[in-house]
């Protein structure tokens, strides 16, 4: 008997996660590499001002519901929490290299206040800055 198909050419694919399609290198949206460095090196440059969702999609030309999902999708993170990460990154360096006050750093690093930065550093890191400076070397 003639053997016209296979049965595997015709079995449907088994469905795929998506991050078993990132894994394989089939990203569809996100930002393109360019994007994401403009954006990375606007917040790294203006991490002690307020930055606004609105004003990073108009950088990446953007709609703000469009840069939000691509932004998370490229980054991992909402812009909001990426922006979070890196002023709690920020604050670690300036405790550990500085002998700012604690209000100081806070504002440097771009929270409205002490109260707002202990908190967050707290919920990032694990313990208070004053903490985190008597711990560093």
């Amino acid at each position: 008997m003639l053997k016209l198909f296979d049965k595997r050419e015709i079995e449907p694919a088994a469905p795929r996660s998506h991050a078993a399609i990132a894994s394989a290198g089939f990203v569809r949206g996100g930002l393109t590499p360019q994007v994401l460095r403009r954006l990375r090196d606007h917040i790294d440059a203006n991490i002690d001002q307020r930055i606004s969702v609105k004003a990073l999609a108009r950088l990446a030309n953007l709609s703000v519901c469009y840069f939000v999902r691509a932004f998370k999708q490229s980054v991992g993170v909402t812009p909001h929490d990426y922006l979070v990460r890196k002023r709690v990154e920020r604050t670690m360096e300036l405790l550990a290299d500085t002998d700012l006050s604690l209000s100081e750093i806070a504002l440097a690093a771009g929270f409205a206040d002490q109260s707002h930065c202990a908190r967050r550093f707290r919920q990032h890191v694990g313990m208070s800055p004053r903490d985190y400076r008597w711990s560093a070397p």
